[in-house]
């Protein structure tokens, strides 16, 4: 196989199709079709006698003679005998096989033979160049032909919409009668194609007056094709109306009108005409049966969905590549997915790449992480070929734990298999590493993708915003505008955050306002809800207020909120009350309101209200989640409670927190704690502290210590780690529900303004 292949890079072979059998993996890897032989020697003076005196010579012949003697003796002979139709059909294969540099060298041999000025040739050549993407040469083709007809006209049209220059093609098709020449039906079948991809219904809509009056609707392709246009237009009305009128119908326009449905969201509708075209006769083929399992199981009923799978099964089409996954996704759209893995299984040594990206897929959707890193780990033992559907999900995973030894270990195999400049990949990669708490991962990510999009901006200045770092995340937004993006509304409340998290009043203010009335994205309920808390948590409680009571929407309970919250800050019991009132007409179980208020209460002195909220709590049998921290340590997550003592290491924990509290007492911690309004002793055996005291006695030393928390960290606890950070000399980062907080040396990355 060595010698073969180094023939193919470096010496001249020849080609016969003459339907030997060679071995498949070398015809692949030339790039060439099974019925070829690749010679190493090139013919002797014998062969070229033999061919000389040839008394019939086949296109076959001449061909593989001349590709091996280029025009030397006898090479005459051999141009003279070149076969045309033999020529279209290997410029028809070098444009299905891209083969472009194969396809210029039989281009040579047509101009030598004086064949350059046959019309079927010349459509071949602008066919094959078009094909390959080599828009310029088929024009150039095109260009010097001495009479246009309407197939040369038609591939070069199909050659614009394959290479994306859709202008030109509009451009191309107004110009066809001034070369006498009349659209066709193929033709009409290529410009609706491209109306639909470019959602240009009125132009579609003039094509359709011109099928109507040339009598072309007649055509089954023809009026499959306006079908299609109309449903990728968004014109179901005209779609199902045109529908209706067809003369004939097949399987091509049931699949189209139900594609259309339910790309529109049209199950029901899309269910019933599945359901009438089985009855009319018509059995759909596996295209069809994917887009009925998908309309089936956006219906959420669970009975029809298992009746469709016997059907498939019944018709041998479950563990088809298509239909296979499509019943994975519609059992992960029914959150069933213990079915969905039963039918993965059920696949065997049948599944695909695709089936596996929708396993992982389905897992993540249904807050399965685990359960998708086990799946993806799978492929990696199994050597399966991975893309980036397949890394965007399990990397989605990784930041819903979150684990930064997988985030890390996913991203060598991200490395690995050259996707690390894909954008899609790298914006999930940015995501899950601010998840994880590790912004200097996120930037170089982001400074290896090749070319970043919105996405790809939105996710790093994301990242600098929820970890502390609102200047670079404010620079990154500006710079992102500087390139020519278009920020969104996911940009703005990235960027929003980064002020309210810093006290940026100014900026957030100017950035608001700039989103508003020179980039004219439409404010929504976060950005509402982040410029209240923008306002209020700097102490301007009353301006936060009546910019609620000015917000064009209705305000809700997430505007309400940060209000409620910065008054519990700033000690405004009155507008707490007001803001509280109007949380509970909208959520009345919101634990956290009658907390707040408790506490507030009870630092007020009114300790009869306090009692009351907490009655209120128990008559309405609502109560207040539980505090909760988790750690990571050698890939397995360790959960702790307020007072835990259930974990295995639990007395080396309480032993390591005891130590630490011994070394406080000598430093600032000590008298700032005893003057919190609120101090109880049960504060001690925070989750976060018992936590951090696992990782301390756990991770090795001067490893970063990471620590997630489900609800806010308390300002005892937050004090806690700023001087546990310094005694012992670790970086350690906490994310509660609201931002990261990254301590060091004493201090934190929110400066204390949170």
């Amino acid at each position: 196989m060595a010698s073969i292949s180094k023939i193919c890079l470096y010496k001249p072979f020849s080609l016969s199709f003459a339907g030997s059998v060679i071995d498949q993996t070398l015809l692949q890897r030339c790039n060439f079709p099974a019925t070829c032989i690749l010679r190493e020697q090139v013919p002797s003076k014998n062969e070229c006698r033999v061919f000389a005196r040839m008394p019939e010579r086949t296109g076959t012949a001449v061909s593989t003679y001349l590709c091996e003697t280029g025009t030397g003796e006898n090479g005459d002979y051999a141009i003279n005998d070149l076969d045309i139709s033999h020529l279209i059909s290997v410029l028809k294969f070098c444009g299905g096989e891209g083969c472009l540099e194969f396809g210029r060298t039989y281009h040579g041999l047509i101009a030598k033979a004086g064949l350059d000025g046959d019309e079927f040739v010349n459509t071949s050549l602008i066919d094959m160049y078009a094909k390959c993407g080599d828009i310029d040469s088929a024009v150039m083709v095109f260009n010097q032909m001495p009479c246009l007809d309407v197939a040369s006209c038609n591939c070069l049209i199909a050659g614009y919409a394959n290479c994306g220059l859709f202008e030109e093609a509009f451009r191309l098709f107004m110009n066809y009668e001034s070369w006498g020449n009349r659209p066709n039906s193929y033709t009409y079948s290529s410009m609706l194609a491209i109306c639909g991809i470019l959602s240009a219904i009125e132009e579609g809509k003039q094509l359709h007056a011109q099928l109507v009056k040339m009598q072309y609707l007649s055509e089954t392709a023809v009026s499959n094709a306006l079908l299609t246009m109309y449903c990728k237009c968004e014109a179901m009305a005209d779609a199902e109306s045109l529908f209706e009128r067809l003369p004939q119908r097949n399987i091509v326009s049931w699949t189209a009108i139900i594609n259309g449905l339910y790309q529109h969201e049209g199950f029901e509708k899309a269910m019933r005409l599945f359901c009438l075209m089985r009855e009319r006769g018509i059995e759909p083929n596996e295209y069809t049966f994917t887009i009925a399992l998908a309309s089936c199981g956006s219906m959420k009923n669970i009975d029809n969905c298992r009746l469709l799978h016997a059907l498939v099964i019944k018709k041998g089409m479950a563990l088809g590549e298509f239909v296979g996954t499509a019943l994975i996704d519609m059992y992960s759209e029914l959150r069933e997915t213990d079915d969905a893995e039963k039918q993965f299984k059920e696949m065997g040594n049948l599944i695909f790449k695709v089936s596996r990206n929708a396993l992982i897929k389905g897992l993540v959707q249904n807050e399965k992480a685990n359960e998708a890193l086990d799946a993806f780990s799978e492929m990696v033992r199994k050597d399966a070929a991975c893309d980036e559907f397949t890394f965007s999900p399990v990397l989605k995973a990784c930041a819903s734990l979150p684990s930064f030894m997988s985030c890390q270990q996913i991203h060598s195999q991200v490395v690995k298999a050259n996707f690390d400049k894909n954008t899609h990949v790298g914006s999930s990669l940015i995501e899950a590493y601010t998840r994880c708490g590790s912004v200097e991962d996120a930037e170089k990510v982001f400074s290896r993708i090749s070319a970043p999009d919105v996405v790809s901006w939105n996710s790093v200045i994301k990242a600098y915003s929820q970890n502390g770092n609102p200047r670079r995340a404010i620079s990154l937004f500006r710079r992102m505008i500087m390139k020519g993006f278009r920020p969104t509304g996911s940009t703005f409340l990235a960027v929003l955050s980064a002020c309210s998290h810093s006290g940026k009043i100014q900026d957030g203010q100017e950035i608001f306002q700039s989103m508003i009335n020179e980039f004219g994205v439409s404010p929504e309920e976060a950005h509402y809800s982040c410029m209240v808390d923008l306002l209020g948590r700097s102490g301007q409680i009353e301006k936060a207020l009546d910019f609620i009571n000015y917000t064009p929407i209705k305000p809700t309970a997430s505007i309400w909120r940060p209000l409620l919250a910065a008054c519990r800050c700033h000690n405004n019991l009155r507008i707490a009350e007001f803001a509280a009132k109007h949380i509970l007409a909208m959520d009345p179980n919101d634990a956290t309101v009658y907390v707040t208020l408790s506490n507030m209460y009870t630092e007020a002195g009114l300790l009869e209200n306090a009692e009351n909220q907490r009655k209120l709590m128990k008559l309405k049998e609502i109560t207040k989640e539980p505090g909760c921290s988790w750690i990571e340590v050698n890939n397995k997550i360790h959960k702790f409670f307020s007072c835990d003592r259930t974990h295995p290491e639990s007395e080396k924990i309480y032993d390591k927190l005891k130590q630490i509290m011994m070394l406080l007492k000598c430093t600032a911690y000590s008298t700032n704690a005893d003057s919190l309004p609120v101090k109880e002793d049960f504060c001690l055996y925070h989750s976060e502290k018992l936590a951090v005291c696992f990782g301390l006695i756990s991770l090795a030393a001067g490893k970063p210590v990471r620590i997630f928390k489900n609800l806010r960290v308390c300002t005892d606890c937050h004090m806690f780690m700023k001087f546990a950070s310094m005694i012992t000399d670790r970086v350690i980062i906490l994310s509660d529900n609201y931002r990261f907080h990254h301590f060091n040396k004493g201090g934190c990355s929110c400066g204390d303004y949170w």
